[in-house]
């Protein structure tokens, strides 16, 4: 009977630990999609850009797609995978979209509203950390004085 006891307490001093670490693999999962999508999504704007307004973006979304593995750091397979994901979206872009036109131009528009959508929820736990930070910190906030 005691054995018994032992590994329900166990399992249940396990338990949490476990739904939390389902849940960092799923956020962790839900982030690994969103920087695919995004590293296809500037891989097709890459294109379109390059297409419509050389003059202005001919390497913007390829320097924006650098710059997210800078400061994403990923190992070499995810790296590998954004990589991936970039030059799809460009092939997917080029043959759809040859020239530029106004099919395009509205494309372009339609992805980088869904693209904006994708940065907020890449950044969500950044903002809520930050405005956590700033409230705990702020010059604002008044604490009361300990009694010594």
């Amino acid at each position: 009977m005691s054995r018994r006891i032992i590994i329900a307490g166990l399992a249940l001093l396990a338990a949490p630990f476990s739904m939390a670490s389902a849940q960092d693999l799923e956020t962790y999962q839900q982030r690994q999609r969103d920087l695919s999508a995004l590293a296809e999504l500037f891989g097709e704007m890459h294109h379109l850009r390059r297409t419509c307004d050389p003059r202005y973006e001919a390497d913007v979304w390829r320097e924006r797609m650098k710059k997210m593995i800078e400061l994403e750091e990923p190992q070499d397979a995810e790296r590998e995978q954004l990589v991936q994901e970039f030059n799809k979206g460009y092939r997917a872009a080029q043959r759809r979209y040859p020239a530029c036109d106004r099919r395009a131009r509205d494309y372009a528009a339609g992805r980088a509203a869904q693209g904006d959508v994708i940065v907020t929820r890449l950044t969500e736990a950044l903002r809520q950390e930050q405005e956590t930070e700033s409230f705990t910190t702020s010059p604002y906030v008044i604490t009361p004085a300990t009694e010594q």
